[in-house]
């Protein structure tokens, strides 16, 4: 699948897409994987080594908090994608449903 889905335009430009972490345009088990081992990192008070733009599109439940919460919210929405056979819906509305 290749999917934009919610694409953030800020006043500074700040541009990415929410889940899609290496910027790659999907939305995948690889973006869950790379949240997850940001918050291992960040739990031991180490650098997660996230740019801005990929906290703010790591943080996929709008909580502030970029951890395993938001990991498996991704890897439930890659899940839902990947089965899903029309109307997709974005990263967004699939959250709001949870």
């Amino acid at each position: 699948y290749f999917l934009i889905i919610n694409i953030l335009i800020s006043s500074t430009t700040t541009v990415f897409i929410y889940g899609d972490i290496d910027n790659n345009g999907e939305i995948n088990a690889v973006d869950a994987s790379r949240v997850l081992a940001y918050y291992a990192k960040t739990s031991t008070n180490a650098d997660g080594g996230f740019t801005e733009n990929q906290i703010l599109a790591a943080d996929v439940n709008g909580d502030c908090i970029v951890d395993a919460v938001d990991a498996s919210n991704i890897l439930s929405y890659y899940a839902y994608i990947s089965t899903a056979k029309e109307d997709i819906m974005s990263i967004k509305d699939f959250m709001k449903k949870k």
